[in-house]
């Protein structure tokens, strides 16, 4: 109903334009006389002429791209009318009401007559088009965000149940080899569905959060390995009122985790958050073995391959993401703005 008001308050507006466009003329040059309102005549006839031609032949033969020529020819049969109703009237019902008759040779009268059709139609012409240009880039907008939205929503979604399914792999492990282990596990694996469940749906969380969950994940993951070393944590700098998207730097590390070669020399995995007050730096390194050039996920079409999804949903082309394998080693950078 709002959108209706301010429609009609926009076209009432752009008649007392026209109106008053054409009178001031009249009233600067003779004064305050009855001829200076003279286009109270012609108004109603511009009106019909601007609305038939808007309303109908716009709507019909170009936003909806049946036929360009039709539109062409509608506006120009319109505009004839328009002329030809105005000179009958000129010459047969303006004398009766009193105005006067100036007389001009017929072609001035005909370059008159189609200068004044062309202002006033383009004009309206032009508003409109313009209104359906901005109506439908908002559309498009809001079909984007939306879209956007809905991307993001299942990249998460499948985030967690790829991460689910390996937490739940190492605790099956543990309960043969170390039951404290895994009752240790089974507690930390409740605080992260915790977290889970209260935050992955919110677009932002702050970053303290964030890395206490990811700090959770990898005192999980340590279990997993015989030497407590062989996994290597390192935080330099500290979060204050950072917000990052939930869940975007654990696919990450967990490849990192999941994909290292448990042969190798410790720190196997070494793990590096740079926290600055304008970005965050990830950067994950873990052996793999030599000549093993498959990339983590490569089947699946999770982990790695939805964070440069999300990255390019979330950010644009504003972010890094870099990965480097050489003959035993698997590098990840990535580093993102807040």
């Amino acid at each position: 109903m709002k959108v209706f008001k301010y429609r009609i308050l926009n076209h009432i507006l752009f008649w007392i334009f026209i109106f008053t466009f054409y009178t001031v003329p009249y009233l600067l040059s003779y004064g305050f006389v009855l001829e200076a309102f003279i286009n109270i005549i012609y108004i109603p006839i511009d009106i019909v002429g601007v609305y038939i031609v808007i309303e109908y032949l716009i709507p019909r033969f170009v936003f909806k791209k049946r036929n360009f020529g039709i539109f062409i020819l509608g506006t120009a049969i319109i505009i004839a009318l328009n002329i030809g109703i105005s000179q009958f009237i000129k010459l047969n019902i303006q004398p009766m009401l009193g105005f006067w008759v100036v007389r001009r040779p017929l072609s001035a009268e005909m370059f008159t007559a189609l200068l004044n059709n062309f202002m006033i139609i383009g004009t309206a012409t032009a508003f409109k088009l313009f209104s359906y240009s901005y109506s439908f880039q908002l559309t498009q907008s809001e079909l984007e965000r939306k879209t956007v939205q809905s991307e993001l929503g299942i990249l998460r979604s499948q985030v967690n149940p790829h991460f689910l399914f390996n937490v739940l792999n190492n605790i099956d492990a543990l309960i043969f080899e170390d039951k404290e282990k895994a009752s240790n596990a089974i507690v930390l694996l409740s605080k992260i569905m915790r977290y889970m469940l209260q935050e992955s749906t919110h677009e932002k969380v702050k970053l303290d959060k964030e890395l206490s969950y990811i700090e959770d994940y990898l005192e999980l993951a340590k279990l997993s390995f015989a030497n407590p070393d062989f996994l290597k944590f390192e935080q330099k700098g500290l979060p204050n009122s950072q917000m990052v998207p939930p869940l975007l730097f654990i696919p990450i590390i967990e490849n990192a985790v999941k994909h290292c070669n448990k042969q190798s020399e410790s720190p196997g995995v070494t793990i590096n958050f740079d926290i600055e007050s304008k970005s965050i730096d990830l950067k994950t390194s873990n052996f793999v073995k030599r000549n093993d050039f498959k990339l983590p996920d490569s089947g699946t079409g999770t982990g790695l391959k939805n964070v440069e999804k999300r990255l390019k949903l979330l950010y644009g082309s504003n972010y890094t993401f870099d990965i480097n394998k050489d003959m035993d080693k698997f590098d990840v950078h990535i580093k993102v703005p807040v």
